[in-house]
């Protein structure tokens, strides 16, 4: 790095200016003789909640060591904390941007200890150089030298303090760390983080008398809900400080221009970015996950890990919350698969989240929703909450869900309602109905000739038959139903406009009013028809 390059020399009138506003602080800190160097609260506060304690304890003893050392001593001991905060960015736990501007700020506080300040700089530049790493001259690049080398980061255990565990949402979301939500589709997790964001934003408190959190700012994606006509009324709905929540859209493209799909790949510097920028973030929200994978299936652990690392170091880094949303994958085993093990995707994924939680339909109540944990490895098991979605108008003609939570905990076991919750919607169809209702169906939907296969989905699906992200082919009980039935599958024309259709096997009479048939020109009937009856053209 050559710093002379990256940063120009401070003019005098920029020193005068430092020097006032180092003042200034010192002064609004409460100690108006305070020596150069003594740490103003709200600035330690500000370097622990961005950069994390050990951090602001760095920054916070260079400092005070350089105010605290003699007159003739100030040169040295600053050019030993150059050093420390240089081995503190090589070591990942300060930036360098922030040694730079604090070595500076300490210079400009102490009269550049009576040096010229392009000494000073010069000496700032060469610990900066120092704290990037060594880098490979050209004349080594040419002759094919090696490059540094790799090394292991690690610190003595006796070097680090312990930190104590700060809650967003006391015993279920802790600070800095990775938590899961998952559920079936339709079941209000997005309503949920509405809600959690509009929680976080206000500083307000949690349901079941949970506690409260403190107030701060929300980083909010979300890849299948509009913005406008969905996010908004939900935050509105919850009763969010919109100043607070901050929707990410997109990002551009590497060269800067265009737009594309934040990716958790590439693109996890830049999110860190934003959060530092707004200095406050305490929450950020992913929805879904799987939509932010940058082309990972999310299903290989290996590949999984390597993306969900990045974002799990700098909310650690950070000490901001990170609430991903799921789906819940269907039991296998007869039934007997723990809710841990269902989670959509890898198991890397609930192995990088520290909490993980379900929503799951009430089994005797269609309108009630439960809260139920799955893992929580740094608190004591939580009890469940129970929450119903309530239509809410929020402007005008706007109408939005909200969730509303019950004043008492359940106690229901995860593993045993989400059994339970599955096995009744089995009973009532809505998730793959019996071989006898299908056939039923089908008889229904082709009874008045060929349907466009695409249709028959649509009323599958309509019908609460056959998931939105399943295929009838791909599914076995509509195989069997259909091979039962003998329905016989044709093309119909050719090239882009075909299409396939289903039909029944060739009946000698149509039924009589067949009930759901999907016509939608009625043949010519001003003749008395087969039955006798008088038709007409519907």
């Amino acid at each position: 790095m050559n710093f002379h390059q990256s940063r120009a020399p401070l003019t005098a009138d920029e020193l005068k200016r430092r020097a006032e506003a180092l003042s200034a602080n010192t002064q609004a800190s409460g100690h108006p003789q305070a020596r150069p160097g003594d740490e103003a609260a709200d600035t330690a506060h500000s370097d622990e909640r961005q950069y994390g304690p050990t951090a602001a304890k760095i920054l916070r003893e260079v400092k005070r060591g350089v105010a605290l050392a003699s007159q003739d001593a100030k040169l040295a001991v600053f050019t030993e904390a150059a050093a420390t905060l240089a081995g503190a960015v090589a070591s990942q736990w300060v930036p360098k941007n922030v040694m730079v501007d604090r070595l500076s700020e300490i210079a400009v506080a102490h009269g550049l200890f009576g040096r010229e300040r392009n000494d000073i700089e010069g000496l700032i530049g060469k610990y900066a150089e120092e704290a990037a790493g060594p880098k490979q001259k050209p004349e080594q690049a040419s002759s094919g030298a090696s490059p540094p080398k790799r090394r292991l980061i690690a610190h003595r255990a006796s070097e680090l303090d312990p930190e104590k565990l700060v809650w967003v949402w006391p015993g279920r979301i802790p600070e800095g760390k990775l938590v899961l939500l998952g559920g079936p589709p339709g079941l209000g997790k997005s309503q949920l983080t509405a809600f959690m964001s509009a929680t976080v934003s206000n500083g307000g408190h949690w349901p079941c008398g949970e506690g409260s959190t403190l107030p701060g700012d929300v980083i909010f994606m979300s890849a299948e809900d509009g913005v406008q006509d969905t996010i908004i009324p939900r935050l509105m709905a919850a009763g969010a400080d919109r100043e607070r929540v901050h929707i990410v859209s997109a990002a551009t493209k590497p060269d800067g221009t265009g737009r594309k799909t934040f990716s958790l790949k590439t693109d996890v510097d830049l999110l860190e970015e934003m959060a530092r920028k707004i200095s406050s973030v305490r929450l950020i929200i992913v929805d879904p996950i799987s939509a932010y994978m940058g082309g990972s299936d999310g299903n290989g652990n290996v590949e999984t890990r390597e993306v969900l690392e990045p974002l799990a170091d700098m909310a650690n880094r950070l000490r901001i919350a990170v609430v991903a949303v799921t789906h819940l994958n269907k039991g296998g085993g007869g039934g007997n698969q723990s809710a841990l093990n269902r989670f959509a995707g890898s198991i890397a994924f609930v192995a990088a989240a520290r909490a993980a939680f379900a929503v799951i339909e009430d089994p005797e109540d269609d309108e009630r929703r439960f809260l139920l944990q799955a893992k929580n490895n740094l608190g004591k098991k939580c009890k469940g909450l129970a929450f119903r979605l309530e239509q809410r108008l929020v402007g005008g003609d706007v109408m939005s869900s909200n969730v509303m939570f019950e004043g008492d905990h359940v106690s229901e076991s995860i593993d045993e309602a989400l059994t339970a919750s599955e096995n009744r919607g089995a009973k009532k169809g809505q998730s793959g109905g019996g071989k006898e209702d299908v056939m039923q169906f089908l008889r229904d939907a082709l009874s008045g000739g060929p349907v466009d296969v695409l249709e028959v989905e649509r009323q599958a699906r309509a019908a609460a038959l056959l998931e939105d992200n399943k295929r009838l082919n791909k599914t076995k009980v509509f195989r069997d139903a259909r091979d039962a039935l003998g329905v016989t599958s044709s093309r119909e024309g050719f090239g882009p406009g075909s299409r396939f259709v289903l039909a029944l096997p060739a009946t000698p009479l149509a039924p009589i009013g067949a009930i759901g048939a999907p016509s939608q020109i009625g043949a010519p009937m001003d003749d008395l028809g087969a039955n006798g009856e008088l038709g007409g053209s519907l």
